[in-house]
């Protein structure tokens, strides 16, 4: 029977990158809230710290397409904590936009470097210090997207979603026999300046969401956070090489109720013409 803990990541070291703002800001909020000894890693300096400040974490700057910062983002987690039990890969931005045809090399390589390189870094610097510290293995969670799964984004995003998500399969088998479990949580359209960039707005982003979502509902940033800490916690220390898609049904369930509701003869006699 699992033990009831209200403070589940209790002294649990961990790194959240892209941790300033949205997704990122409400995940380091959260493991704060559960226990956990947080660094917020990101490029805006002043939400960082202020972040950091109101949750007793501390902030480190990190450029997720350098080796060299998520190398020193580490060590600094190793330097002040003696160890990392927790990498959140979780930095992003919309990406390249436009056509097959119009998009340059220049746009689709950055997109990809933000989205997916920066997710091998965090997870090979993380591997490297969870994998030597003896017993205590580790959690790596990366964040995902429904765009990940199916064909719901823009070209280069949609590429380096799917991208994490073979990355986070492969890496969870080799790194299983050193403890390391490696996970992802694949969100619907989370409001954030994101989303509301690639919608023109937030209120167009909502209806848009909640017409298409088949439990009608927006996904929020606390609950991906929710499932972050699930899955870093201990109800989760049985779980690896998954990929979690919160997003009201969006990627599974594509026919709406109404189809189910047809009466027979909408098909003919038993569904034959």
């Amino acid at each position: 029977m699992t033990t009831i803990d209200h403070r589940p990541l209790a002294d649990l070291p961990a790194i959240v990158t892209g941790g300033a703002n949205g997704l990122g800001a409400a995940t380091a909020c959260l493991f704060a809230a559960l226990g956990a000894k947080v660094i917020v890693a990101d490029i805006d300096d002043a939400r960082g710290e202020a972040l950091a400040a109101q949750i007793g974490g501390h902030y480190r700057r990190c450029d997720v397409t350098s080796e060299a910062d998520f190398e020193a983002l580490v060590g600094t987690c190793v330097d002040r904590h003696g160890w990392l039990g927790c990498m959140i890969n979780n930095a992003g931005q919309l990406g390249a936009l436009g056509g097959i045809a119009d998009i340059t090399l220049d746009a689709w390589n950055r997109t990809v470097t933000v989205l997916l390189t920066s997710v091998f870094l965090g997870t090979k610097h993380a591997a490297r210090v969870m994998g030597r510290n003896g017993e205590r293995g580790g959690s790596i969670l990366n964040t995902a997207s429904v765009g990940g799964i199916a064909a719901l984004a823009p070209h280069a995003y949609t590429a380096a979603k799917h991208g994490v998500v073979g990355l986070t399969r492969s890496a969870a088998s080799e790194l299983a026999a050193d403890g390391i479990r490696v996970n992802a949580v694949a969100p619907g359209s989370v409001p954030s300046r994101l989303t509301e960039l690639a919608y023109g707005g937030m209120e167009a982003m909502e209806a848009a969401q909640r017409a298409r979502n088949p439990l009608g509902t927006i996904v929020s940033a606390d609950e991906i956070a929710g499932c972050f800490a699930w899955l870093a916690g201990p109800d989760g220390r049985n779980v690896t090489g998954q990929v979690i898609a919160v997003d009201s049904g969006l990627t599974e369930l594509r026919l709406n109720a109404d189809y189910y509701r047809k009466d027979a003869t909408f098909f003919g006699r038993d569904g034959i013409e």
